[in-house]
């Protein structure tokens, strides 16, 4: 299940992305410690991120915050959802 690893607030507060993949479906988070906000990029396809910057589907800016947080877990499972679908 996507998410499930997940990093806590703190990963993010010390400036640390994160990425995960579901077979073609791939999210990273990128954290911003200034703005206090974390953006999370979809994309689909076999390679990573920085491959794949013009394959960018969708992409949500959240709350640095346990509620910004679990948002983003939502958001994030509902697109690999509708991805599968």
């Amino acid at each position: 299940m996507l998410c499930k690893e997940l990093p806590h607030i703190s990963w993010f507060e010390n400036n640390n992305p994160y990425t995960e993949c579901h077979y073609l479906f791939h999210y990273i988070i990128i954290p911003n410690v200034k703005e206090e906000t974390m953006t999370v990029k979809i994309w689909h396809g076999e390679f990573c991120y920085e491959k794949s910057l013009e394959q960018i589907v969708d992409e949500m800016t959240f709350p640095m915050t346990l509620t910004g947080r679990n948002d983003m877990i939502e958001y994030i499972r509902k697109a690999d959802m509708s991805y599968i679908s």
